[in-house]
């Protein structure tokens, strides 16, 4: 047991280093971090950087480098460890079992922290949900009294705050999580009062201003955020909801045409977004004309490129797998129960579901939902439209979790030539997907109508 510390303000103690020991007497009333880079000198321990190394008792946590030997209450006799600090230290040791099993429970606990986080962030998102689909009930409904003056300005000033507060949340309290439900949030708020907006009934002119809107506050929200992978998914779907809805107001297409070209697009420039995250991070080849006298960059450079366009692709494909499972749920649900929507709806789910093998966890959940998603939908719609006998509902529902199952679970790895089979059957699916949409949106009418004329 250790005594109190003397009257001479030194500490008497015994310093280990590995297989050596020193006794010395160390001053109580000064910093670790001042007392370390002696120690090492005296025990050879390195060259003295007290940043690398830590003082610590025997079965403890480290010193605080900030604080005293009397501070921690270290007196005459006691017994220190002098260690690096990439050595981790051993776990201590407890006479009691109530502490054993304290210790251990503490180790598996989640911070409080996290949990409340996220459950912040899931009841804001619910709040948000829930005051969305009222203004747009409200939108639709013919008794309720229109004030779009006043709910526009209410939404838009929410969002500009909400885009402020997710600028401090990334740069004053470097708070990722924070800023990107924050960012996430004021997009929806910019999207409702673009919808809300729009004068007269609801239509393709209400969703075209809704998605510009959303997408120019989460373009905002990226520079101001940080958080490029998730606000760029929302952005890049934004855009693409646009593009259509604007298509639609001008050709004047029905609902299931725009939507299944929406979707084919998205899944047509799945194949670019690599390309795309390469440009957008500064990684692409420079043409061969540019001059070559300039340095050459450096490895941390390259590296904090490789790792945002990394960022930048996932955004990207979440934002275009996004915006195809909407295309190809909109076109199941709008046009059924026509067989071509059915089929479109089948094919993206299976395209998706292909894409899913090659992409990392993230990536890889992304496309699996989306797919899981299209699927679902198209099954659901297909089942309600034509009714089927109960014995073949119970049939095809009990194959398609078998294979869901099977295909999750299952540890097995595809054999190349299984791999590029996939392949090939992605390609075809994607391939069939043209003369669908060309089906749904009438163009084989028009042309017969055109022939026969």
């Amino acid at each position: 047991m250790a005594l109190a510390v003397s009257t001479t303000g030194l500490c008497r103690v015994s310093v280990h280093w590995e297989t050596q020991a020193v006794d010395v007497s160390l001053p109580a009333e000064i910093a670790v971090a001042e007392l370390i880079p002696s120690l090492v000198d005296m025990l050879g321990a390195g060259d003295g950087g007290a940043g690398r190394y830590r003082l610590s008792a025997p079965g403890a946590a480290a010193l605080d480098p900030s604080t005293t030997l009397a501070h921690n209450h270290i007196g005459d006799g006691a017994i220190l460890v002098l260690s690096r600090i990439d050595v981790p230290l051993p776990a201590p040791r407890y006479r009691d079992i109530a502490d054993t099993v304290s210790a251990a429970l503490d180790a598996t606990a989640r911070p409080d922290v996290a949990v409340r986080r996220v459950a912040g962030a899931a009841a804001a998102a619910s709040f948000v949900a829930a005051g969305g689909l009222q203004l747009v009930r409200n939108t639709f409904s013919a008794s309720v009294v229109p004030d779009s003056g006043g709910t526009v300005a209410v939404l838009v000033s929410t969002t500009l705050l909400t885009l402020g507060a997710a600028a401090v949340a990334h740069r004053g309290y470097r708070d990722p999580g924070a800023a990107l439900a924050l960012g996430a949030i004021a997009t929806v708020f910019a999207g409702l009062a673009g919808f809300v907006a729009v004068p007269g009934a609801p239509s393709l002119s209400h969703v075209l201003l809704a998605a510009a809107a959303a997408g120019l506050a989460a373009v905002s929200a990226i520079g101001l955020s940080g958080c490029g992978a998730g606000l760029l998914a929302l952005a890049c779907w934004c855009l693409i909801l646009a593009t259509a809805a604007l298509a639609g107001v001008l050709s004047g297409a029905p609902l299931p045409a725009v939507a299944s070209a929406a979707g084919l697009v998205s899944l047509c420039l799945l194949g670019m977004a690599a390309r795309a995250s390469l440009a957008l991070a500064g990684l692409s080849p420079r043409p061969a004309t540019a001059p070559a006298g300039g340095p050459e960059p450096g490895e941390a450079w390259v590296s904090a490129r490789a790792r945002r366009a990394d960022r930048w692709l996932t955004g990207l494909l979440a934002g275009l797998s996004s915006s195809a499972t909407v295309g190809a749920a909109v076109t199941v649900l709008a046009g059924a129960p026509r067989l071509c929507c059915l089929a479109f709806g089948t094919g993206t789910g299976a395209l998706l579901l292909l894409r899913s093998r090659g992409g990392d966890g993230t990536r890889a959940l992304v496309f699996a939902a989306g797919g899981i998603v299209t699927t679902a939908t198209t099954f659901g719609v297909a089942a309600w439209s034509a009714p089927l006998p109960g014995p073949w509902v119970a049939a095809t529902t009990a194959t398609l979790v078998a294979a869901a199952l099977y295909l999750g679970c299952a540890a097995r790895t595809c054999s190349p030539v299984l791999s590029r089979a996939a392949d090939l059957l992605e390609w075809l699916a994607l391939a069939a997907l043209v003369p669908l949409t060309c089906w749904i949106a009438g163009l084989y009418g028009t042309v017969r109508g055109l022939t026969l004329g």
